[in-house]
């Protein structure tokens, strides 16, 4: 009984199966952290073209809307917020030349790859830029 416990004929097996098992999940969080880098530059091209279409108007009309639905519909789903330094009309949003707007686009992923576990994950990306219009 006791060669039979205290035999070592087994130990190189696990640890194979416990180094195979490493160098999975090393691989898991490097495929994530690829699809979030690729991820943020996406935001980071709807984030720009979005201020520039504010900038270009003044303000965050239908104009801003149409762009935000043919982006969404070139990309993927994701949230705007839109703010401005201040507004020259808020009901219209329009915002007077040489003031600041902001543009704020977030998407909700999750961490691929941990089974059943689901670890959520908001991307963001925030460009600002200055009104270009003049509203009288």
């Amino acid at each position: 009984m006791k060669k039979i416990i205290t035999s070592k004929k087994a130990e190189g097996y696990i640890d194979v199966v416990v180094g195979i098992f490493a160098i999975l999940m090393v691989v898991v969080v490097v495929l994530n952290i690829f699809q979030f880098m690729t991820l943020k530059q996406d935001l980071d091209e709807i984030s720009g073209q979005l201020i520039e279409t504010a900038t270009y108007n003044g303000c965050f009309d239908s104009e801003f809307d149409e762009r935000v639905e043919s982006l969404q519909n070139q990309f993927f789903d994701f949230q705007v917020d839109t703010d401005a330094e201040s507004y020259f009309n808020a009901h219209y949003k329009r915002v007077q030349l040489g003031d600041q707007m902001d543009v704020y686009v977030s998407v909700e992923t999750y961490i691929q790859g941990l089974g059943m576990f689901r670890i959520p994950v908001t991307v963001t990306s925030h460009r600002s830029g200055i009104s270009e219009k003049y509203w009288k």
